[in-house]
Parts: C-alpha cells; structure tokens; sequence
C-alpha cells in the first residue's frame, strides 16, 4: 500500500479535511487488527489495508479521519460506548457510501442514516434500546407471572416459596448494559484508543489550568467538530464542484485564445502572502532515499605520520533537490501558494532547485531561504506542455 497516494487521494477528494489530514500521522501497527485514531495517530494493520481495493483503502481512512474531524472522540464522553461508536459509524459510512466510496466488509450499514447527524442516530438507537429494554421487561415479567401461576397450581396445598425470578431480571439488565469494557467496538475499525485519549485530554486541560489559572483556547477547537457530518460533506461537495467549474472555465478561455494572445499573457510576476502550513508529507523520509553522496579528499582530518601529510577519505552528504512547478494558466494562485509551501519544508530537508513551465521550461533558480522562495517570480499563464 502507498499511503502518501492514499493521501493524495483523500485531498482530492476532500479538501475540506485538508488541515485535519495534515496534522495526523499515519502508522503500521500489528497490535490493531483493522485501523483506529486516538485523534492524532491514525494506526492500521498493514495485512487488513492490503487485503482491500484502493477504494476501500481510501474509505478505510477517511472514516478515521471523520472521526478526528468530527471530533467523535471528545462527544463521546457521558453517552453510552457502544451506541455512540454505532451512531457515528452509520453516519459516516453513509456519507461515504453516498459519494461512491465502497463501505468494508463487517462495517456499520444503516442507510437511513443518511438522513441524520451523527447525535440525532445516537438519540435514535438510545431510543429503540430503551424500547427493546422494555419489551424485555414486559416479557420477562409475563413469563414469571406465567411461571408463577403454575408454580400456584402445582403446590397448592403445599408452603409458599420465593419465586420471583430476580436472578433473571438481573441477567436482562446485564444483557443491556452495552457501556461495559469489550463490547464497545463496533463495524470494521477499533475505537478502542478513545478512552487513552480522552484521559490524556483531560490531564492536559488539568495541566493548563494549574499553569494560568484557566483553559486555554487551544482545547477550544474541540467543540468546532460538532457541526452536522452532512453539512459539512455537502460543504465539500459544493467545494469540489466550484472547483472543477474554475478549472473547466480556465481551460475553455485557453483553448479559445490563439498562441500569441496566450504567448501575452505569460508574464513574471511574485506571489504575494505565500505562508506557512503543516507539510503534508514527511519531506525527510522522502528524499532520505533520494540524496546523492559525493566522495573528495578534505585536510580537516589530516594527519602527520612518517614525515607525510594523510589525508582521509571523507564521506560528505550533499543533498540536493530539484521541483518543478506547473505555472500555467490552469493552476490556481491558490495551488500554487500551496506547492511553495511544501518547498519551504522540503529547503529544511535538502538544498533545493525551483524550475518552472508551461508552453516552455524556464530553467531553474536556486533558493536558499525561505526569503529566497518567498522573493521569486515566476513566467505565470499560458498552456502546460510537458515536453518542454
């Protein structure tokens, strides 16, 4: 499995879960036997990702990702364990479903859920518990009257004894106790890292509070994830269809203007506000695989012995990387800022080259700042050839 096109693919799909995937890291664990989150490690078994298609690979995470963004791990606190990971599994898995995604086998499938949030489906099946609870009742108690009437009838004349069946009634309220340690885990991933998580929460609020006397902002964010799951993936829709308009609009107005109106509206220009973000690969474990090393004598550990200088042989890493960046008129200012950012973390990891293209390649400029990346001008519009 390669879990950076995984990743990829999920940002395509739904940018509006950028800033949540870019924050988590993603690690191989054989302790889980599917995938789970504790809200800031996204843990999977490598055997359970490779037995699935791509496709339920990318539902596979981005059902924990909606954990994390949704902030499920944090509302689940006061409610009941099991009933609340059903709920939030139903929600989200019809939601993905809905946008084409196929749900893993032993996953929760309640396509009504669809329709509610993931606290009005909680509601709901904390409401049919309740009912079937006391349907239970009514009919354990008809049993022990029935009992108990032939019980009547099979020693009259005989002394009363205690038949009021409570050892039963006990084991019915056993039966429904679904808050219990082990029975909490539902549908095709482990919500077994919430309480470890939720614990860790709250002896950090402990940690802030003793500190400044208050909570901070910073536990804050917590109650933003409880917006309605709909709204939020109708929101993404409505994202992904402005942004394919923008880029079909885009390419329409280039293919409708001749070469030398195109060859015109190439022009360098800087690119204003870039800022910094979360990189959204490990740039370092990238490139590890990629620097390239250079061998060449060095006096530094040069040594005296038997009347001559000894030179040794030194090993010096040289890394260097070189990006090329698609200006042409179908990339956004957008996207663009968004590729210099990533250079910015990767000039932490490598010294690096930008190049540019379009109709032509531009050549490339050397940066060795983040100043330097924030001072460049690049040749933007026009159409992409990637033969240049």
């Amino acid at each position: 499995m390669d879990i950076e096109r995984i990743k990829r693919k999920l940002l395509i799909k739904y940018p509006i879960f950028g800033s949540t995937l870019a924050k988590l890291v993603f690690e191989p664990s054989t302790e889980i036997e599917t995938a789970g989150t504790d809200g800031k490690v996204v843990l999977y078994n490598p055997t359970f990702i490779d037995s699935l298609s791509e496709e339920q690979q990318v539902f596979v995470f981005a059902h924990e990702i909606c954990h994390v963004f949704f902030q499920h791990i944090y509302r689940s606190e006061g409610k009941d364990k099991r009933l609340w990971n059903i709920a939030t599994d139903a929600v989200i898995n019809a939601l993905l479903m809905n946008d084409g995604l196929p749900i893993v086998e032993g996953g929760v499938d309640i396509p009504e859920a669809i329709n509610h949030d993931a606290e009005e489906m909680y509601n709901r099946l904390l409401e049919e518990e309740r009912k079937k609870q006391e349907e239970q009742q009514r009919n354990q108690q008809q049993n022990g009257n029935n009992e108990n009437e032939e019980h009547e009838k099979s020693n009259e004349g005989k002394p009363e004894t205690d038949s009021s069946g409570e050892g039963k009634s006990g084991e019915g309220k056993s039966e429904t106790d679904s808050s219990g340690e082990g029975k909490s885990d539902v549908g095709h991933d482990t919500h077994s890292l919430w309480d470890k998580a939720i614990e860790e929460r709250k002896r950090e609020e402990q940690e802030v509070e003793e500190q400044s006397g208050d909570t901070t902002d910073e536990f804050d964010e917590y109650e933003s994830g409880s917006q309605s799951e709909n709204k939020a993936f109708e929101e993404n829709k409505i994202k992904r269809e402005e942004q394919l308009k923008q880029f079909s609009r885009k390419l329409a107005r280039d293919a409708s203007k001749g070469p030398k109106e195109r060859e015109s509206e190439i022009k360098g220009r800087r690119i204003s506000d870039i800022g910094i973000a979360i990189p959204l690969i490990d740039w370092r474990k990238l490139l590890k695989q990629a620097i390239r090393f250079d061998e060449e004598f060095t006096r530094k550990h040069a040594r005296m012995r038997n009347g001559f200088f000894r030179h040794r042989l030194e090993q010096i890493p040289i890394p260097e990387t070189e990006i090329l960046l698609d200006v042409s008129g179908s990339v956004s200012e957008t996207l663009l800022k968004n590729f210099l950012r990533e250079c910015k973390h990767i000039l932490a990891s490598s010294r690096v080259k930008v190049g540019c293209f379009n109709t032509e390649f531009h050549g490339f400029t050397e940066v060795r700042s983040i100043e330097d990346i924030d001072n460049l001008e690049f040749p933007i519009g026009g159409g992409t050839d990637f033969d240049s």
